[in-house]
Parts: structure tokens; C-alpha cells; sequence
């Protein structure tokens, strides 16, 4: 560094004598403002502090590079007082002639007032900003402003431990209720919806049995398409209104048996059974009609009922099947081409039902790649 003050950007010609004046009259009020000492090591606090993106100073100031915004970004009053063995009355007053010079802009972050570092965004770099670069470079090297840095890193280790502290003395006061808390707020079920979004946004899913679709609105949004398949014209019918009033432009409805399935082979990537192999004559057979659409290393997910005696699905919900065991699926699975069968079982929520008193059986969650 030479010392000699960087070219500043010229006026523009048509700005004639009248702006020329106004523009060498803000040079010389800058010059004036960043002439104190102690505003040159407020600025050049406030340039490494804490951003709205989360990051630290130290940088050009560039607003392109940080953000105004955030939670607690900047600097208070009376963290700049520490920092500098100041009365708060002498910083407040070295900030005001810097808010009313253009160099601070003070932000108000709950009852607390924040100062963080104001700037031009023209894209041409402005006589303050080229100030600073200056001024900075020659206090990198001053003692008083390395002892500076090292209180300003101390003020922030701080908050961050009172910040921290509050978080930790919310959630150990409402930790025994904070399930309830959380489903009050956001529902039971935000979670294991949000983790659809780990699908691969390429998939074309089979939904096997779909019902009136109520799948579909959360397969939908995360893979490129969704086959919708079911045998039962009146079911088809809730399918497509539902589709229709969400828009669900990639769900294809088709009516079909899942022992014949209206779809090419080996063009599936997941093939969805939810509740359905219950339902069919031919299990076995619905598990080869399965692996025949599905491309190969295809997953099939089967979701469906562990072994019961609940004679009520059978009498009232039409099961033909009293639920599967691991071994009986893993044969009739192995037999029809997969492989790396994995079984998972589900306790149902309530272990009987709250209409009827009757036992709830449990469920099961099995996937199978196919070979």
C-alpha cells in the first residue's frame, strides 16, 4: 500500500459545476467524519461483525457480499462500548455522526438497536467504501485496533453463549410437552411428508390400488410421474377429482386389476402397495405382475397387515387375506424375482379402535429390489 487515496469514480459530464460542488462536499465531510480515531475503529468494528448471512467481517463491506437483515447482524451500543472502554454516551455519539455522514445504518432487532455498516449498491465503488479500504489497511497494523478484534471476538463468543443459553432454557422448560407442542403448530405428520422429498425427482411410480387417491397429493410433488391404478370405477372417480382439484398434472389414472396391471413392462422405478395385497385371490401372482413392470434394481414398498385374527376385516373390510408373515412375502417375493427383502414391522397407534372397541392389528412396511 502506497498511501495515495484509490481514483474515485468521475461525475458525470452532464452534472455540470452544481454537482461537482455537492459530490467535493461529501468527500470532504467523509474526510472529516473518518478523521477521528475512534469512528475509524467503529467502522472498522462494524465491517467484521456478525452479517445477516450468518458470516463475519474482515471483508471489503461490499453489501453485495452481506446482507442488512438478519437476527442480531451488527453491532449494539453497548457491545461497542465494551469494546472500545467507551461510555455509551461517547459511542452513541460517534455512531450518530457516522448514521448522519451514511457510513452506519442502525436496525432495531427486538428491543435492541443493532449498527451495521451502510453502503451505495450502484455497483461502482463509493468514495466511503474506497475510505475504508484505505483507513483499514493502516489499521490493521495499530495496536488499539488489534486489541479490538480480539474483545470484539470475545463479545461475540458471549452472545452466542447467552443466545444459546435461552434456546437451551426454552426447550429444557418444554421438553416434556413438546411433541404436543410441535403437532399443535405444524400437524402429526410434517415430517414423515417432508422426507417424500428425499425421492429421486426422475421416478415413475406405480400406485397399485390407489383407492380415490390419497397418495397421490404426496407422491406427486416429488418424482416425474405417478401411474395411478385401481379396478373400481367409483374409486377412479374420487382419483380423478381429487387430481383435478389439486392440479396434480403428472398422476396418470388408469383402471386395472393388480393381477394384470395397464402398464408396459420394465418402465417402472417404485411400485406402491398400500394396503392391497389383502384384497386379492393371488398374492403370489400380483408379486410377479409386479416385478414384470418394474425396470430392473426397481423397488417394490408393500405395506399391509402382520398376521391377525381380527375376523371384522374380513367380514366388514372384505380381506380376503388375515394378514402376512416375513416368511410367507419373502417366499412368494424371492419366487417372482427379488432380492435384499427387507421387513419392517409398524405398531398401529391405538391398539383398538376407538368406533368399535375391536383390535387393531398391526402393520408391516417390506421392501424388495428387483433383480
Amino acid at each position: 500500500m502506497n498511501g495515495s487515496l484509490p481514483e474515485l469514480p468521475p461525475s458525470s459530464p452532464s452534472s455540470g459545476q452544481k454537482n461537482g460542488r455537492h459530490d467535493a462536499e461529501h468527500l470532504i465531510e467523509l474526510f472529516r467524519t473518518l478523521a477521528d480515531p475512534i469512528r475509524l475503529r467503529i467502522v472498522r468494528l462494524l465491517e467484521s461483525a456478525p452479517q445477516a448471512n450468518g458470516g463475519g467481517g474482515g471483508g471489503t463491506g461490499d453489501k453485495a457480499d452481506r446482507g442488512n437483515n438478519g437476527p442480531n447482524s451488527g453491532l449494539s451500543v453497548g457491545e461497542l462500548g465494551e469494546i472500545l472502554k467507551l461510555p455509551q454516551s461517547t459511542v452513541s455519539r460517534h455512531l450518530k455522526t457516522l448514521a448522519d455522514a451514511g457510513l452506519a445504518d442502525p436496525r432495531r432487532d427486538g428491543t435492541s438497536t443493532f449498527y451495521r455498516l451502510a453502503d451505495a449498491s450502484n455497483g461502482t465503488p463509493s468514495a466511503s467504501r474506497q475510505l475504508r479500504q484505505l483507513a483499514r489497511a493502516h489499521l490493521d497494523h495499530d495496536p488499539l485496533a488489534k486489541t479490538d478484534t480480539h474483545r470484539l471476538a470475545a463479545i461475540l463468543r458471549k452472545r452466542e453463549a447467552v443466545q444459546w443459553g435461552g434456546a437451551e432454557s426454552f426447550f429444557g422448560k418444554h421438553a416434556p410437552q413438546w411433541d404436543h407442542l410441535r403437532a399443535q403448530w405444524f400437524g402429526d405428520t410434517f415430517h414423515l411428508e417432508g422426507l417424500l422429498a428425499l425421492m429421486n425427482p426422475a421416478w415413475t411410480v406405480a400406485d397399485i390400488g390407489t383407492g380415490t387417491g390419497a397418495m397421490l397429493p404426496l407422491l406427486a410433488p416429488h418424482v416425474k410421474q405417478v401411474l395411478a391404478i385401481d379396478p373400481t370405477p367409483a374409486m377412479l372417480k374420487g382419483a380423478r377429482a381429487r387430481v383435478r382439484e389439486l392440479s396434480l398434472d403428472n398422476v396418470d389414472i388408469r383402471q386395472g386389476a393388480a393381477e394384470h396391471l395397464p402398464i408396459e413392462s420394465a418402465t417402472v422405478d417404485v411400485a406402491l402397495l398400500a394396503l392391497v395385497l389383502a384384497y386379492t385371490t393371488d398374492p403370489a401372482a400380483v408379486l410377479k405382475e409386479v416385478r414384470r413392470i418394474l425396470k430392473p434394481h426397481g423397488v417394490v414398498l408393500i405395506l399391509d397387515l402382520q398376521p391377525h385374527e381380527v375376523e371384522l376385516f374380513r367380514e366388514k373390510l372384505n380381506h380376503r387375506w388375515m394378514g402376512f408373515s416375513e416368511q410367507q412375502l419373502t417366499a412368494w417375493l424371492e419366487a417372482a424375482g427379488f432380492s435384499t427383502i427387507r421387513w419392517h414391522p409398524l405398531t398401529t397407534r391405538e391398539s383398538r379402535s376407538k368406533a368399535s372397541g375391536t383390535p387393531v392389528p398391526d402393520l408391516f412396511a417390506l421392501r424388495a429390489e428387483a433383480i
